[in-house]
């Protein structure tokens, strides 16, 4: 697997269930044209190591969440508040198409 660059990363990322795969969970950048949903999760990695995010509540109201986060070995592991610590590997890191696996 080729090296992922992390300035590609950066920006806003939204959760596209539709297009999701047995090999991980796909994101496109914000300004795709998404169809309707009840709630998608969204990522912002920033250049300066910081994120800010929100998933789908219980009321399908989003929840904030953010951190810090960083690319180590084709992982992004975020960093959230109380310690907690989510790591998703990078499957694959196009331009316009983010996949993720837990």
């Amino acid at each position: 697997m080729s090296p992922v660059d992390s300035a590609a990363l950066h920006g806003r990322w939204v959760h596209s269930h539709e297009e999701d795969t047995p090999e991980g969970q796909v994101f496109r950048r914000e300004s795709f044209p998404f169809p309707p949903s009840r709630g998608r999760r969204s990522l912002e990695l920033r250049p300066d190591g910081g994120y800010d995010g929100n998933v789908p509540g219980p009321t399908d109201r989003p929840e904030e969440t953010g951190g810090t986060w960083k690319l180590a070995d084709h992982a992004i592991e975020l960093h959230g508040p109380g310690g907690s610590t989510e790591t998703l590997q990078v499957v694959s890191a196009e331009p316009d198409r983010l996949v993720l696996r837990r």
